[in-house]
């Protein structure tokens, strides 16, 4: 929801399904919900000085949350003039397994098995 526009926010979610929906020839909910299972990163990092990192564990919900702003910023960095469309292909993408928020969860997992050494377990 941008700007508190619910009416609007509700609608591109529920016309990107209908648009999921005539592509994939399936249920969209459950179109999404394997998107942002797959999209979960189950770990956050923190910067607390220069150079030091902490890990820590994210809850369900909280995976869930950061799943979901990363589905929508990579929608908007799209190509493309309707949101509708390149909210439904960046789901599309992230069932496959490609695309701008698999990329954003593939690169913290790597700054976490990189920075394994220095980095403190909270």
């Amino acid at each position: 929801m941008k700007n508190g526009n619910k009416y609007l926010a509700y609608k591109i979610i529920y016309l990107s399904l209908k648009h999921i929906k005539k592509k994939i020839k399936g249920d969209p909910i459950t179109f999404l919900r394997k998107a942002i299972r797959m999209l979960n990163p189950g770990i956050r990092i923190k910067k607390i000085n220069e150079g030091d990192l902490i890990i820590t564990e994210l809850g369900f919900e909280q995976g869930i949350c950061i799943a979901i702003k990363w589905l929508l910023r990579s929608a908007r960095k799209r190509s493309g003039k309707n949101i509708i469309f390149k909210l439904s292909s960046e789901l599309i993408d992230a069932t496959k397994g490609n695309g701008y928020a698999i990329r954003e969860k593939e690169r913290i997992i790597r700054i976490a098995e990189l920075n394994r050494t220095i980095a403190y377990f909270a």
